[in-house]
């Protein structure tokens, strides 16, 4: 009876499926919970993820995404800055050989004209450009230390600390761009800011839109890490793709989806032989102890193969 209830007691609980999917369920709404508070806690932003919506960043011509450039459909990390400094321009990586996403600089997300209700613009940051009231001018401190054949202006008087005229900065980019930025037309603005581009865009966002710099208020935040792909659930379910998908997006997402949901099935099947191989062996390893005794015994001698019966000797 004893014997019986140690048996019983050695038993595993079984729960029913109802508590075993809960289970499960808590413990991937817990990993996932605790990875967005680790986003949160890296970039001090919430949302710390923004989607990109169009081709502007793209690298090529082909509609192709590749990892390590922002594509239409990415998942890109937001990080919070705090100051001026924070942004790393293309003019300033050029000295330093600070590259991000296959350029130099950094990739910053701003609001448009600062407003709240239009979508922020996630392009590279150029140049920063500081208005000097005192001058009617502006200053660049990027230009200073950068090669003189990188850049030039219209105006051979205008320097980097006296930018008047029309400012071209050579070979941008994959598409190894002249880059002209209109200071005789923002100076009326009186603003200092970013001038800002998207790596797939021949001119400045300030070009297109007749604007002035991107001021630093107007910042979210810098670029920093993607996931690829993923963001094209959002954008298919809320019809907000501004242009189209890369087809290898596409189909490197459905890999994804389906690898994501085979996985867990085939752990599980494993687990669930390897338990079974684990009961099969306590119920042979019960039967041998509860077995009635015999004058036979199995006795493994040294050297010969477990399986031997010795007959036992009297005692």
């Amino acid at each position: 009876m004893a014997d019986t209830e140690r048996t019983q007691a050695r038993k595993p609980k079984k729960y029913g499926p109802g508590i075993l999917f809960l289970r499960d369920a808590g413990v991937a709404l817990l990993l996932v919970v605790l990875v967005l508070v680790m986003m949160w806690a890296y970039t001090g932003l919430w949302p710390p993820l923004v989607v990109v919506e169009s081709d502007s960043m793209m690298h090529g011509d082909d509609n192709l995404s590749s990892v390590g450039t922002i594509d239409t459909g990415d998942l890109v990390l937001v990080r919070k800055v705090t100051t001026v400094d924070d942004v790393e321009t293309y003019m300033d990586g050029v000295v330093s050989d600070h590259r991000t996403y296959g350029d130099y600089g950094d990739v910053v997300i701003y609001k448009r004209g600062g407003s709240e209700t239009q979508t922020p613009i996630i392009h590279r940051a150029i140049i920063y450009l500081e208005y000097d009231p005192a001058n009617n001018c502006y200053i660049s401190e990027s230009l200073r230390d950068a090669p003189e054949t990188k850049w030039a202006t219209s105006n051979d008087a205008d320097t980097w600390n006296h930018l008047t005229s029309a400012l071209s900065i050579f070979h941008v980019g994959w598409k190894d761009l002249t880059v002209t930025v209109d200071i005789a037309g923002m100076i009326p603005s009186h603003t200092s800011g970013y001038i800002t581009k998207g790596d797939h865009n021949t001119n400045t966002d300030q070009m297109y839109a007749g604007a002035g710099p991107v001021d630093f208020d107007w910042i979210v935040g810098k670029a920093r890490g993607e996931i690829p792909w993923f963001g094209l659930l959002k954008l298919w379910t809320t019809d907000s793709l501004g242009s189209p998908a890369p087809e290898n997006s596409v189909r490197n997402l459905w890999i994804s989806l389906v690898v994501i949901v085979i996985t867990p099935i085939f752990v599980d099947i494993g687990l669930t032989y390897r338990e079974k191989r684990i009961i099969a062996r306590k119920k042979v390893q019960e039967a041998i102890d509860n077995a009635p005794p015999s004058k036979y015994k199995r006795i493994q001698v040294e050297g010969e193969p477990p399986e031997e019966m010795t007959e036992e000797p009297p005692k």
